[in-house]
């Protein structure tokens, strides 16, 4: 969705630095993934569990099995859905055709906390997530 709307060539640069194509990425990956997994244990693991495979404290109430999302890239013929990750973290551009969805819309709630540079801190949150969840992919 947001991804998605972004030019090809932007969405490759961003996408081939996030893989590791820039060496630069990769010496910051580990402080990247433990902020993100700080934020996952804060946000999510209610739901999808602390191991994140989906058995969190709150996933017998819910409606739908939280995905196990240590299994994402394995689902899409071993590539880490970047584009689709960022998109359902995010949630603000969920097409209400679709229906209501349970889990929350991060990006709405992260930016209505914000302050200054509110829609760089929610991408900057949505993108530790993606990176924590792109090293614990079994």
């Amino acid at each position: 969705m947001i991804y998605s709307k972004l030019p090809l060539p932007l969405r490759a640069a961003l996408v081939g630095a996030l893989i590791g194509v820039a060496p630069n990425v990769l010496a910051a990956d580990d402080d990247v993934a433990a902020a993100g997994k700080e934020r996952f244990m804060d946000y999510c693991a209610v739901c999808h569990g602390t191991d994140a495979k989906g058995g969190g404290p709150v996933a017998n109430v819910l409606k739908q099995v939280p995905t196990d999302l240590t299994q994402l890239a394995k689902n899409n013929d071993g590539r880490f859905p970047f584009g689709q990750v960022y998109d359902t973290i995010d949630g603000r551009r969920f097409p209400a055709a679709h229906g209501s969805r349970e889990m929350p819309v991060w990006g709405g709630e992260w930016k209505a906390v914000s302050q200054v540079g509110a829609e760089t801190e929610v991408r900057g949150r949505i993108l530790e997530m993606i990176i924590y969840l792109r090293s614990i992919q079994q």
